[in-house]
């Protein structure tokens, strides 16, 4: 898969580990995690000396209960309590790494990364680099900007093969932290004493490349970039056909059969201050140090190849060059130009009331532009979509969705008590669409619960045979049918304030303390129906709110098409609206076409000759 990242963004600290040969700092890290273990090893005791003697190990006796000598007799007392001791300790250990499951990678070593001289610290370009560079000639420009020797200039797009080996004042340099940056002053190195600096600060159509060949066997792959270039000015400017070529910086890891595994690209941009400092009157744009880190877990074991290239402006005149640094034993949490989804804390109570607000925050990755963001709202205990809500109201990169009674029960009641929340931020960078989820990982259960609440009083609740309700519930509405099954030893009550239909499929069991109650009466703390749903249905007749029998409404739940069959009165119009009260669709013949409609619940109305009908229908 391809990761074309064009950037135009911003960074985030990155953790900085002290110059050290790449076998030294392996070695502290493998010592500073076998001390973790000792640390753990002493926990693990501790815990399990405070609940040896309060534990349920019931499973575990009977599970002792049964083990025989190897004579085929009983356990002699003495090997019974020593099994029995064992077994404990052994549960309660497996209880610990399930209350701490992060201390579990302590246990497993990480694997050495084949890389040798990473910060270039023994003050050269050893180690498997190699350098090209090339002068590009600026496009369709005459003297002095025509090179005709040398290729085009092209945006991303410069592949430079005259190799090059590392000197002083080079298109190569290893440099020292002896001085700071002659034009900007940011430190030349990001740890120890060396690094590489990448092309010159004399603009002149240069692109210089440095490569390392490597067989992947590291989840990813970590270094540190600092970047200095001039602003061309040439971003959309007129006059060049409103390409840019502004000076850029670009890495790339390819495979043996010179596929892009990863690429990301950045331009010299002044309106991104987010990545980019200015001086000189924003004549130069720089960065601090920042850290890329490129996932490989899903080419562990191929060879790969690594490139970095450097490129001054398209038309010659301004340099592009940068630093790099920490090729081995150097690792970031995350990229510095990588986005960020987050949600806040949800408010947990009892019997929440709606609106529900469910907020967060975005930032996009770089050079990405938004697209939207979505909401689901999941059954906590399956994990099954309830429904997709759209449209949060947003303000800059903050975002809040404001969840109404209608997206949790999506149109109709079932036995879902229990929700979580999973946001998506969705954005292009270029042609491709990408996809960036968040949950607020609640630990103590789930982000939402009507658990032994009182559902809101809905116009008309459809129980469903594949919808048995399993937890104890009290339904209102206006109008109730129901044709699944009560779970045994339930309390259950449907109250409606019109009729309630027990269809062909209901059934509700129990022993002494199984109570199912159905009855008429108006709705406990009364509320007007939610949104336009309510005024639509509004009909004293009972035609408003009940489908006629000789109407048909098919398939339901539905893919691609509903179709009406009116019986023996003529369909005059029909009308679908979302659960808020807004239309979504309508038409005067049938099939429906909900292709085009995302997946919920919805209510149809439909005009006939001589009356009216609605229906609540499901789209997946």
């Amino acid at each position: 898969m391809k990761f074309f990242l064009i950037i135009a963004a911003f960074f985030f600290t990155f953790i900085k580990i002290a110059a050290q040969s790449y076998e030294e700092t392996y070695l502290q890290s493998e010592k500073e995690r076998l001390e973790k273990v000792k640390t753990t090893e002493i926990d693990i005791d501790n815990f399990i000396n405070l609940n040896i003697n309060t534990f349920d190990f019931t499973n575990i006796i009977n599970k002792i209960d049964k083990i025989k000598a190897e004579n085929g007799n009983p356990l002699t007392e003495n090997d019974y309590q020593k099994a029995l001791l064992y077994a404990k300790k052994e549960q309660l250990r497996d209880y610990y790494f399930q209350k701490n499951p992060e201390k579990i990678s302590y246990y497993f070593a990480k694997i050495m990364q084949q890389c040798v001289n990473g910060g270039f610290e023994d003050g050269t370009a050893s180690g498997g680099y190699s350098f090209m560079t090339k002068k590009f000639n600026g496009q369709n420009y005459n003297a002095p900007f025509n090179y005709t020797s040398n290729p085009l200039w092209f945006e991303f797009n410069n592949n430079p093969l005259t190799t090059i080996t590392p000197s002083a004042n080079g298109f190569a340099t290893v440099v020292n932290n002896s001085v700071v940056d002659p034009i900007v002053g940011i430190p030349r190195t990001h740890s120890g004493k060396y690094a590489i600096r990448l092309n010159k600060d004399d603009g002149d159509f240069d692109v210089t490349k440095m490569t390392r060949q490597f067989v992947v066997n590291q989840n990813s792959i970590s270094f540190a970039f600092a970047l200095v270039m001039e602003n061309a000015g040439h971003i959309n400017s007129p006059g060049i056909s409103g390409k840019n070529k502004n000076p850029y910086y670009q890495v790339i890891l390819r495979d043996l059969s010179n596929n892009i595994l990863f690429q990301r690209n950045i331009i010299a941009d002044p309106a991104n201050t987010t990545l980019f400092n200015g001086a000189n009157g924003n004549s130069i744009l720089y960065t601090n140090w920042l850290c890329e880190k490129i996932p490989t877990a899903r080419f562990m074991g191929q060879t790969v190849t690594l490139e970095i290239i450097l490129a001054d402006c398209g038309e010659g005149g301004h340099f592009g060059y940068g630093y790099f640094d920490d090729f081995c034993g150097f690792e970031c949490d995350k990229s510095s130009l990588d986005g960020n989804l987050s949600l806040n804390p949800i408010k947990t109570e009892k019997c929440p009331t709606t609106p529900i607000p469910v907020s967060g925050n975005y930032i996009l990755p770089a050079g990405a532009t938004y697209n939207s963001l979505e909401l689901d709202i999941l059954d906590a205990v399956t994990g099954n979509l309830v429904t997709t809500v759209l449209y949060p109201t947003t303000s800059g990169t903050n975002f809040v969705f404001n969840l109404s009674d209608y997206y949790f029960y999506n149109g109709f009641i079932n036995s879902i008590t229990k929700f979580n929340f999973k946001v998506r931020l969705l954005y292009s960078i270029g042609s491709t669409q990408y996809v960036m989820q968040a949950t607020t990982n609640n630990p103590s259960g789930p982000d939402i619960s009507f658990e032994g609440c009182t559902t809101p009083c809905f116009e008309f609740i459809e129980i469903n045979q594949n919808q048995p309700v399993t937890s104890s519930q009290n339904f209102q509405a206006y109008t109730i049918n129901a044709s699944s099954a009560i779970h045994p030893n339930l309390l259950v009550n449907y109250r409606a304030v019109l009729e309630i239909q027990l269809k062909e499929g209901f059934y509700a069991s129990g022993t002494d303390v199984g109570i199912f109650h159905a009855y008429i009466a108006p709705c406990e703390q009364t509320q007007i129906p939610k949104g336009n749903i309510a005024k639509m249905t509004e009909k004293s007749s009972e035609s408003a709110i009940l489908l006629e029998p000789e109407i048909k409404i098919y398939p339901n739940p539905a893919t691609n098409n509903i179709n009406i069959n009116p019986g023996n009165q003529k369909l005059v119009s029909w009308e679908l609206y979302d659960m808020s009260g807004k239309s979504v669709l309508k038409g005067s013949t049938s099939p429906i076409d909900v292709r085009s409609i995302l997946r919920g619940s919805y209510l149809l109305k439909i005009n006939l000759e001589k009356t009216q009908a609605s229906k609540i229908i499901i789209v997946r």
